[in-house]
């Protein structure tokens, strides 16, 4: 095997084994959020959102298109994976909160890193 082959079976071992630990945890935090008290998906709203009024109305109320477990689920998983680049947004100094989103953050990012070298991976016949 070459170094560069090594490098991205490695790399690939190191982002799915991340994966795998995550894949539970992460379904059962996602599904929290989603299924349950919307005042989670409020919180992280107000913490994370560019423009709090697409989301809410003039009272304050999160607009019903906004409220099915689906469009929660989105924007949540929208959030784990943009987290790096939004997290000086949040105003809370909440320590659990920023673990919450580092954990997740990097499940969904080793989801895609894992997808993309095994890819990779496959395309250089490294892999059958």
């Amino acid at each position: 095997m070459e170094w560069y082959e090594v490098a991205i079976v490695l790399i690939s071992a190191l982002f799915g084994g991340y994966l795998v630990i995550w894949a539970i945890p992460g379904t059962v935090m996602s599904a929290m959020v989603a299924l349950g008290d919307v005042e989670r998906i409020v919180f992280i709203d107000k913490q994370l959102a560019k423009n709090l009024k697409k989301y809410y109305d003039e009272r304050g109320y999160l607009k019903p298109e906004y409220q099915l477990y689906t469009s929660i689920g989105t924007r949540l998983f929208g959030y784990w994976i943009a987290y790096p680049f939004i997290k000086k947004r949040a105003t809370t100094q909440s320590k659990k909160f920023r673990l919450f989103m580092w954990i997740n953050c990097l499940g969904m990012w080793s989801l895609v890193g894992t997808t993309f070298f095994v890819c990779l991976a496959k395309l250089l016949g490294i892999i059958p």
